[in-house]
């Protein structure tokens, strides 16, 4: 008999982003990097969302498993008081396209971002990258955030982002580092020395020798069982807002990954089915402490309400989506629940829950007249 957490771990085997891929990712968003720096622009890159979090699940859209979508922050080192949001933004577009490697990649300007397409790899899956122009927040800015509650250890990384809206460019403050920050302190709770040794056994041949020692290898490339439970809970909302055709109301990710990991912070180490189960009861009995008076909260911005762009209408495919999550995990038959993994989770795994088991007749070892 499969262990839950096993098969939820095998679920999401194909789906996860490999090492190796999100080693070639870093190297070649460093490599863009320093294209910009030796070409005037001063800038710092960091993986944001998913990247950062290390829950990145393949995107499903239009009932196909597509190419990764991966976010960085370009932070460029002006002082915002001296520079706008057309300069920084316009800058690093004109730049890249300035290139005759990255112009070639450029598939368009985003209201936040320029997207970069990389060539896929040997298991011809390939990625976007989405490149984030932007400034450090200001010292006012910053402390209002610290005044509404938020301690300042996640607060000083707070930026300013370039927004690009009835084209014109704009600043949006946005904070993706003092979130990641927040989530790993959350989300190292969750993954244990045991889990570590048994990851490092896991790796590729391939993956381990780009390393002199294992130990060596970065703590990012290890998964706790939250953010396993954070790419299963994703994966899931996907394949349900993609199947009832409202892919385009769902749930952000960022406000997924807030609730579970605020419903688990105080409880740890859970396993993942049990950090699943935690995350649905609390939403269920409206305790997630970011839930407070119809609003969900941005744990690095507690002036941010994440849910306020979502309807009443859209408030209700969410609880059908949670009590559908819900029947899945809380199914007492391994096989139902294996089949409702195929289902809804990965069609490639777990194909032996559909095959019947054969009527075999028994040969009996003795005639009828005898």
């Amino acid at each position: 008999m499969m262990k839950r957490d096993e098969a939820l771990q095998k679920s999401l085997e194909n789906l996860d982003i490999s090492p190796t891929m999100e080693k070639n990712a870093r190297d070649k968003y460093e490599a863009l990097s320093t294209y910009l720096n030796n070409n005037g622009i001063n800038s710092d890159f960091y993986p944001q969302g998913s990247f950062l979090l290390g829950t990145v699940i393949r995107p499903h859209r239009d009932g196909e498993d597509k190419e990764y979508d991966l976010d960085v922050l370009c932070l460029i080192k002006k002082d915002k008081m001296v520079t706008t949001p057309t300069i920084v933004k316009t800058d690093v577009g004109t730049c890249i396209k300035n290139s005759d490697q990255y112009s070639k990649k450029l598939l368009k300007e985003d209201d936040h971002c320029w997207t970069l397409e990389y060539a896929k790899d040997s298991s011809n899956i390939g990625f976007t990258l989405d490149v984030v122009p932007c400034v450090d927040e200001g010292v006012s800015e910053k402390a209002e955030i610290m005044l509404s509650g938020v301690v300042a250890e996640y607060v000083f990384q707070t930026v300013s982002i370039t927004n690009k809206l009835n084209g014109r460019y704009k600043w949006l403050t946005s904070n993706p580092l003092g979130f990641g920050r927040w989530f790993s302190d959350i989300s190292d709770k969750h993954l244990t020395p045991d889990m570590i040794s048994d990851q490092k056994g896991k790796f590729s041949t391939e993956f381990r020798q780009i390393y002199a020692k294992t130990e060596e290898i970065p703590h990012y490339f290890y998964k706790s069982n939250l953010q396993r439970a954070v790419q299963f809970i994703k994966r899931h909302r996907d394949i349900f807002f993609e199947r009832i055709k409202k892919s385009e109301n769902k749930p952000s990710s960022i406000l997924i990954t807030a609730l579970v990991a605020d419903a688990v912070k105080d409880i740890y180490p859970l396993s993942i089915e049990d950090i699943i189960k935690t995350f649905i009861n609390k939403f269920n009995t409206n305790t997630i402490s970011l839930m407070r008076d119809g609003e969900i909260l941005n744990p690095v911005d507690l002036r941010e309400d994440l849910a306020c762009r979502i309807s009443e209408a859209d408030k209700n495919e969410i609880n059908k989506w949670i009590s559908s999550l819900s029947a899945l995990i809380n199914s007492k038959d391994d096989l139902e629940f294996r089949k409702s993994i195929r289902n809804n989770i990965n069609s490639s795994v777990f194909e032996d829950a559909f095959i019947s088991p054969k009527n075999i007749v028994p040969v009996k070892p003795w005639s009828e007249e005898e």
